[in-house]
């Protein structure tokens, strides 16, 4: 089986030079996403929500305020109108805006209640599920080793079922959700920018009605209230484009398999915060999972091709 990242022979060195450039960029823009997402969990239990669907509906509403405003640096609002006339991509920004609004629920659900381990261990998995979602849906090859890699994942994942009597379901929820959203976006190629304004337009008018809910309701919006609180809010938006952004940038500069391998760094920042800022449970059990799962990613990594450095 031919490897995923192999060098066409004769290639001129500033071809080579540009693709070497264009991986580079995009092997630092994912692990900024990862560590930037690893870190969420301490914004999550700084803000006084009452429930994860605040949370939601702040990121939605000024993710679209922020995104909204770096349109007209962007080619403006018609190249998004002219991108919404294709009924392809209609369709699969829906899809990927219901997605993202399930995802973000399930993890700011399992921030609030204490889950952060498992919340690590969903997105742990991630990858394994965006591996076997680019050979499927995107033709992507993995080789022998590969699948190996993805064996000794699928092993973590039954030795975690196994000893807690259940599957992990929160984990293997993001997991599968994240999977599907970020590989559809790889299918549609669109710019990511403009493809997460369009998401958070979407999700806007619902996180403007959930707050006028919670007024009507006469509960407290802004995480409570006062200055510093709605300048939380605010930051919720920011929280949220920028690891998209990057992770974007680095999904359609690498390959499926390459950007979801580098997605652990998102996982291990998340899994230390857990354990050292908030002391969630780490169990022998999840030591053993964890361990399965790292042996994987550990075999992966040291069977890939060596791309040798460009001649300048």
């Amino acid at each position: 089986m031919a490897p995923e990242n192999s060098n066409v022979r004769g290639a001129m060195p500033g071809t080579v030079s540009q693709s070497h450039n264009l991986q580079t960029r995009g092997i630092i823009f994912a692990i900024a996403a990862g560590f930037l997402w690893g870190v969420l969990p301490i914004y999550i239990n700084s803000v006084n929500a009452i429930t994860p669907y605040e949370i939601v509906a702040h990121r939605a509403i000024w993710s679209a305020v922020l995104l909204a405003a770096l349109m007209p640096f962007l080619g403006g609002f018609g190249q998004v109108i002219t991108l919404l006339r294709q009924r392809k991509l209609q369709l699969g920004l829906g899809a990927t805006t219901v997605l993202v609004g399930i995802n973000w629920s399930v993890f700011i659900y399992s921030v609030q209640s204490g889950q952060i381990v498992q919340a690590a261990l969903g997105y742990f998995i991630y990858p394994l599920v965006a591996l076997l979602l680019g050979v499927l849906m995107l033709g992507e090859r993995l080789d022998r080793m590969g699948w190996l890699a993805i064996a000794l994942v699928a092993c973590g994942v039954i030795a975690k079922s196994t000893f807690a009597g259940e599957p992990p379901v929160i984990a293997l929820f993001l997991a599968v959700t994240f999977g599907l959203y970020a590989v559809t976006h790889k299918k549609l190629g669109i710019d990511p920018v403009k493809a997460l304004f369009v998401e958070s337009a979407l999700l806007l008018p619902i996180g403007v009605a959930y707050l006028w809910w919670l007024t009507d309701q006469g509960l407290p919006i802004f995480f409570g209230g006062g200055a510093i609180n709605i300048s939380l809010a605010v930051l919720a938006g920011l929280f949220t484009i920028l690891p998209l952004l990057f992770f974007h940038a680095g999904n359609r500069a690498l390959t499926m398999s390459m950007s979801s391998l580098l997605f652990y760094f998102n996982p291990t920042t998340q899994l230390m915060v857990g354990i050292f800022i908030y002391d969630s449970p780490f169990t022998m059990a999840d030591a053993v999972t964890f361990g399965l799962i790292w042996v994987g990613i550990a075999v992966y990594f040291a069977t890939r091709p060596r791309t040798p450095r460009p001649v300048v």
